[in-house]
């Protein structure tokens, strides 16, 4: 790969452990399809394909939040997209996999506690929360979770599937693993943070601007207060 980002390394991140702390101004700036940002940029809106309930047919964004996603669409190499797993995600979606993925830890280890189940499951998910104070990022339109794709919109390979709670699935991982993931994984990031966005430690493929874990790692205000659903 050509591209000079490819070779630049993912620097290590601050945790978002806190993020809930982190000051907040929220504006009313509206949702928008992420589809109409840029012709490079295709929307799966994985969670409605994989029959969530609740889940939106296409995904939608705060309005520069979209437009930041589509200059870093265009700003890719030729041949490649971006493409959107998920953005703004009603409550009720949060709910349901925070819920399942709190279940499945609670098979795994029966006897830890209740309160440590959960501190383990908001590693990956957001604890549900209807707080004007601490919204769950993808509640605020402001969280978007993204890949790298062919010119035909499929997804490149970049070391996990989506939502694979994973250690492998940290940003960092890769960056001693020489291939073609980590290169590809080094061009998202830096293609995103070139337009303000921030880069979850946890998720590879979740990035963040306005709301409160963009503000956390960052030092600024958030800006991105809970969003109501479109439509």
């Amino acid at each position: 790969m050509n591209d000079p980002r490819a070779a630049r390394p993912i620097p290590p991140m601050r945790s978002n452990r806190g993020w809930q702390d982190a000051p907040l101004e929220a504006t009313d700036e509206p949702l928008v399809p992420v589809t109409g940002a840029s012709a490079r940029i295709v929307d799966r809106a994985e969670y409605h394909r994989w029959g969530v309930d609740g889940a939106m047919p296409e995904s939608w964004l705060r309005a520069d939040v979209a437009a930041r996603l589509g200059r870093a669409a265009d700003g890719l190499p030729g041949g490649m997209t971006l493409v959107v797993w998920d953005g703004y995600r009603p409550l009720a979606v949060q709910a349901h996999l925070f819920r399942n993925y709190l279940l499945e830890l609670a098979a795994v280890h029966p006897d830890m506690p209740a309160d440590a189940l959960e501190d383990a499951a908001s590693k990956y998910v957001s604890m549900p929360s209807r707080s004007a104070l601490c919204p769950p990022p993808h509640l605020t339109g402001g969280a978007v979770d993204v890949t790298l794709g062919d010119a035909a919109g499929e997804p490149l390979d970049l070391g996990t599937p989506f939502d694979a709670f994973v250690p492998e699935a940290e940003a960092h991982a890769l960056e001693d693993v020489p291939g073609g993931p980590r290169d590809l994984r080094r061009l998202l990031h830096w293609a995103m943070h070139e337009q303000g966005f921030s880069n979850y430690a946890a998720e590879w493929w979740h990035y963040d601007h306005g709301n409160q874990f963009w503000a956390h790692v960052t030092g600024h205000t958030a800006i991105y207060g809970p969003a109501e659903r479109p439509g």
